[in-house]
């Protein structure tokens, strides 16, 4: 017999395993691409993802996927996420501007 806490951790798992190689993906298109070529969201998330990566560089081999585990983890909170930041008072995130975008067109090309 399955137990609900078996179905919300499989469910919870299938996110994580969706999530992260889309994690990846976009992690790669945003590192890659010069940073001047990039919309204002864009450069926001990579500059917290290099910084984010730096911190996770003490960890050797290990620390990159770490760091992928860690923001895949958190699937579930990505819609409420503005909500959030609204209730602390932090200005929201910077969204990327998709038409001039390098990262954008790459994924465009790409799909």
């Amino acid at each position: 017999m399955i137990t609900k806490w078996e179905v919300l951790s499989l469910i919870w798992a299938s996110g994580v395993a969706y999530t992260a190689p889309r994690i990846l993906n976009r992690w790669s298109l945003i590192t890659t691409c010069d940073p001047i070529e990039l919309c204002q969201g864009c450069r926001d998330e990579r500059r917290y993802v290099m910084q984010e990566g730096m911190t996770y560089e003490v960890m050797g081999a290990a620390g990159g996927p770490l760091q992928v585990l860690v923001e895949a983890f958190a699937w579930y909170l990505k819609p409420f996420l503005p909500a959030l930041r609204r209730a602390a008072g932090r200005p929201p995130l910077p969204t990327c501007s998709k038409g001039s975008c390098l990262a954008h067109t790459s994924t465009r090309r790409r799909a």
